[in-house]
């Protein structure tokens, strides 16, 4: 059985190191490239920066004995809700969606991808967008987010 809770600040370092381990999983899926070490420590010093202005939160998923098993981020932005607004709006960004091999299928993306979601609402967030990989798509659909009009072609 699992519980869900916040992350304290202790515990960022596992959120980034979480982050990693996705960022490298979306490589191997979909040939994204994996981050170098100073990438790394960038994402860490972003993560306790934004932490401590309370832009960022964190909801983790521990097993019984209380290991962190997965997490979601949610991070707090303003921006341009489309091409062209005259104004910026209030985006929550999903973010480091991560749950351990040996941990998944058991729904723990779909409850903190969630709870994310409401706490972002609840600051005023008035939109979430996210970066999925091609095998995560199915989890995000099911909680209501649609692909966007985003086109790329590679130049090399």
């Amino acid at each position: 059985m699992y519980e869900t809770r916040w992350a304290n600040d202790d515990e960022i370092t596992i959120m980034a190191d979480y982050w990693y381990r996705m960022a490298c999983e979306m490589g191997e899926i979909d040939e994204i490239p994996k981050p170098d070490i100073q990438r790394i420590e960038e994402v860490k010093n972003l993560f306790i920066k934004e932490t401590n202005l309370g832009n960022l939160k964190f909801r983790v998923a521990i097993d019984s004995n209380d290991k962190i098993v997965a997490c979601a981020g949610g991070l707090l932005r303003k921006e341009y809700p489309y091409p062209l607004a005259e104004e910026q709006s209030l985006f929550g960004w999903v973010l480091a969606v991560y749950t351990l091999k040996n941990h998944r299928n058991n729904g723990l993306a779909y409850k903190l991808v969630d709870e994310i979601c409401l706490w972002l609402s609840q600051k005023g967030a008035r939109r979430a967008r996210l970066w999925s990989s091609s095998s995560g798509r199915k989890v995000y659909e099911n909680l209501g987010f649609k692909n966007m009009m985003d086109m790329s072609k590679p130049l090399t």
